[in-house]
């Protein structure tokens, strides 16, 4: 079941979550403006690992992985350190 759930799973980010909004306002123009909400979809919250498995959608998001670990839910995402070369050059050397 973990194999399944890992190859159908999806990162779900800001950027698909703009495509999902752009895609709809494609298909209906009246939607432009609007916020997801009113478009029928969820409200982004932040980025998620979708999958589905036996018929059930899941989302696993950062708090359930940080809650799982017993960790605290903080940090930066690489892509965060925009401006700051020497942090992500040296976050890449970690990995």
């Amino acid at each position: 079941m973990v194999k399944e759930f890992w190859m159908k799973a999806q990162v779900f980010d800001e950027v698909s979550a703009r495509m999902e909004e752009e895609e709809l306002v494609r298909k209906d123009p009246k939607l432009k403006g609007k916020s997801r909400e009113e478009m029928g979809l969820n409200k982004f919250t932040g980025t998620v690992i979708k999958s589905v498995l036996a018929g059930l959608k899941i989302i696993i998001s950062r708090a359930h992985l940080a809650k799982l670990l017993g960790v605290e839910d903080y940090g930066k995402r690489i892509a965060d350190y925009k401006s700051d070369i020497y942090y992500r050059q040296s976050i890449k050397k970690e990995l």
